[in-house]
């Protein structure tokens, strides 16, 4: 429990460290494919301006508990907290077969969840979503003195800048083709954006949203 616990902070739920206690966990990296989402809050520093530091943090704090327990609740671990915003996976540490499904459907869920919250409140947020996926490295990854778990590669990188593209098309979650094909059915209801031009990507790539 105290490795699993070194290894992944409070990032995962009670239920994860259970499963990973009786899986057991690798500690150097290994290649396995999972979905990466990145959420990111919208105009959220403008908003912090005018606030005490202690209700940015109640606000945020607030936030990331509702959209923790939605990632919880689909098989989805945070991995890290960026600022106003954080990085999740699903089908790492532990393997789904299913992982861009429950990425989405998670996705869905906290944009429902941000509706009902804004409706309540004096500062009303918006996020950004970012679901990709592919092949990463994912590991216990670091110097000798600090080590942590996480996962590298373009997948990652990629996930990270599709979710960037909302504010080009004012949009909140978009995906790449790989998860519209891993939907099947379930993804009918995506729209096609076409190709599109991506920083740091020489040919344009197929970019989807999700209402």
């Amino acid at each position: 429990r105290d490795r699993v616990t070194n290894l992944f902070g409070q990032h995962v739920s009670p239920q994860v460290v259970e499963r990973l206690m009786a899986e057991g966990t690798s500690g150097g990296g290994d290649v396995r494919r999972v979905a990466v989402m990145f959420v990111d809050f919208r105009g959220f520093t403008a908003g912090a301006q005018s606030r005490t530091p202690q209700e940015v943090v109640d606000r945020l704090d607030g936030a990331f508990a509702v959209l923790v327990d939605i990632l919880d609740k689909h098989g989805g671990i945070v991995n890290k907290f960026l600022g106003d915003g954080f990085l999740a996976l699903f089908g790492a540490p532990l393997e789904a077969s299913d992982a861009a499904q429950r990425a989405v459907a998670a996705g869905r869920e906290m944009l429902s969840a941000m509706d009902r919250i804004n409706a309540q409140t004096s500062w009303p947020l918006r996020i950004g979503i970012g679901i990709h996926f592919g092949e990463v490295v994912a590991g216990n990854i670091g110097s000798p003195r600090r080590k942590e778990y996480t996962v590298i590669g373009d997948t990652v990188n990629f996930a990270s800048r599709l979710e960037a593209l909302n504010k080009e098309f004012g949009s909140q979650l978009l995906i790449s083709a790989t998860v519209r094909e891993a939907l099947g059915e379930a993804g009918r209801d995506a729209v096609a954006l076409g190709e599109v031009e991506v920083r740091g990507y020489e040919q344009p790539v197929a970019v989807f949203q999700l209402g």
